[in-house]
């Protein structure tokens, strides 16, 4: 299979987006807002179809050695304030490991290309967002991304710096690996940070666990929502 059209990567009889108009695609966007304003994460499980999630994993495996690797401790806040005591939630550190394939790494003809380029797919989820433009990114190393996580790798407690992020799985780990996190954890108003020190210290009952599967399309605001991706265990 050449994947030369989007029917062989999208499950459209499940998410007809190429009928933007249709009943169809008005209850995904409504399933989707009420999702988001509830729990910050809308999931559309088995978007990609099976056989085209396992080539776009294979390529991406394949660059790994060119890719970039992320190996550091990092705070989970975007700004650093020295000010606060090295205790305070927002100076405390996280282990953060992982390759990152960049977008000039990904071909052209890759199946992940095709999809990230449909434009009923932009159309779609500027819909969901409700922004009035929405356009792809140009940046030739970060427009279109792959982190790849071995043994080990984790992407430690943080928030995001942007409003969303659009994302497929297309490999699950043989164990951990597990993307956690606790909803609208912190507002523009208030930071909320004893909840943060105590999901820090593993006391809070607040965090979620997603139940992510191969070729689901997650659509996640972790501006507010602190997230991780817990380190993974064995060799996948």
């Amino acid at each position: 299979m050449g994947f030369d059209r989007i029917s062989e990567i999208v499950d459209l009889e499940r998410y007809p987006l190429d009928q933007l108009a249709s009943s169809r695609v008005a209850a995904l966007l409504a399933d989707g807002q009420a999702a988001l304003a509830r729990d910050a994460l809308f999931s559309l499980p088995g978007f990609v179809r099976p056989d085209a999630a396992a080539v776009m994993a294979d390529e991406l495996e394949a660059r790994v050695p060119m890719a970039s690797r992320y190996e550091d401790e990092r705070i989970a806040y975007i700004d650093y304030n020295p000010d606060l005591p090295k205790e305070h939630p927002h100076r405390v550190t996280h282990p953060c490991r992982y390759h990152q394939v960049l977008n000039h790494q990904i071909s052209n003809d890759s199946p992940l290309r095709t999809l990230y380029s449909w434009e009923p797919l932009r159309e779609f989820l500027r819909r969901m967002m409700g922004y009035d433009t929405f356009y792809r990114s140009e940046c030739p190393h970060l427009a279109l991304t792959a982190k790849v996580a071995g043994k080990g790798d984790t992407d430690g407690w943080h928030f995001d710096g942007n409003d969303v992020v659009f994302s497929l799985l297309l490999r699950a780990s043989e164990g951990g690996g597990r993307f956690e996190y606790v909803p609208n954890l912190r507002t523009p108003e208030c930071e909320n940070y004893d909840a943060v020190a105590e999901v820090f210290s593993g006391a809070s009952n607040r965090v979620r666990c997603a139940d992510l599967k191969i070729g689901d399309l997650n659509v996640f605001q972790g501006d507010q929502t602190l997230h991780r991706v817990s380190p993974v265990e064995g060799d996948h």
